[in-house]
């Protein structure tokens, strides 16, 4: 039930004038919930009344930071199997430029990140592929290593992955359990996802014995160490951003968790129908 932000005239306004809410979309929304409410700077400020030169839009976004210093992780999940060249290809070629496009993103939005890292897991199926199902990247301080990160993506090779579907629910989890930053007064932990392949249910007996004992054991657990407040990601700073099929895995994720955009894809696609530009806008509406 939404609340008249005007409680002192919510009796005056003709009937006609009233607010109304708009009509439900089933259209993926990234009206995000607000930058990590629970820093401890943040719960002091919310303690006390605003001053009379502060807004609503001052207390809860990151276009006015008042001092504050802002910190953002991205992982990226990419399916590096064979027919996702397409969208590799795009990654590739914009990797040195990734950090420019996303500050530019942020900047347009009225947004100000004081740290940017970012880290990357390609995967692809354990089942086929065994321990080469598997790279993972450590975090790149941008722009600082942005040759070292264009480098890594570099070295992605689109190929293996047998038939679909594809380890990308495993590749979820070792995202989550990322050594995220936890310095800033605020932060933003982001998870994108690039496939075009459904999710193959989680295997502990498929995995490696190094990566079997950071995967949950079934997607039941895995939601848990995603909703956990008291886990490695903050509750309010978390994000999920699916570019996925509709299919097993990825339709159980985006109808069940907990600040999740899906934007489905074609499956087998590779992701050729999805703009570099249209990920980064999404990446910054996230932040």
């Amino acid at each position: 039930m939404s609340e008249n932000p005007n409680p002192a005239s919510a009796a005056t306004p003709p009937p006609e004038t009233a607010p109304t809410e708009p009509p439900a979309s089933s259209a993926p929304t990234t009206d995000w919930p607000v930058l990590d409410e629970s820093a401890p700077s943040e719960a002091a400020a919310s303690s006390s009344p605003p001053s009379d030169t502060s807004t609503a839009a001052d207390q809860s976004s990151l276009a006015a930071p008042r001092g504050l210093s802002y910190a953002v992780d991205i992982v990226f999940c990419v399916d590096v199997t064979g027919s996702m060249t397409p969208i590799i290809d795009q990654v590739k070629a914009n990797a040195l430029r990734f950090y420019d496009d996303v500050q530019s993103n942020l900047t347009t939005k009225g947004k100000n990140v004081d740290q940017l890292r970012v880290r990357v897991i390609g995967f692809r199926d354990f089942v086929a592929d065994g321990a080469a199902a598997l790279d993972e990247s450590p975090f790149f301080t941008l722009p600082d290593d942005r040759a070292d990160f264009s480098a890594f993506v570099n070295g992605l090779v689109a190929e293996g992955g047998g038939d679909a579907p594809e380890s990308g629910l495993e590749a979820v989890a070792l995202a989550i359990d990322s050594p995220w930053t936890t310095t800033g007064d605020r932060r933003r932990q982001v998870i994108v996802v690039w496939t075009d392949q459904p999710a193959q249910p989680l295997n502990p007996s498929v995995l490696p014995p190094d990566i079997g004992t950071r995967v949950p054991a079934d997607f039941s657990a895995l939601t848990d160490a995603w909703e956990d407040e008291q886990g490695r990601m903050g509750s309010s700073s978390k994000r999920l951003i699916l570019f996925a099929p509709d299919g097993p895995g990825w339709s159980d994720i985006s109808g069940v968790w907990e600040n999740v955009v899906h934007h489905p894809s074609q499956a087998g696609g590779g992701l050729s129908e999805v703009d570099y530009g249209t990920i980064i806008d999404s990446i910054g509406n996230s932040v």
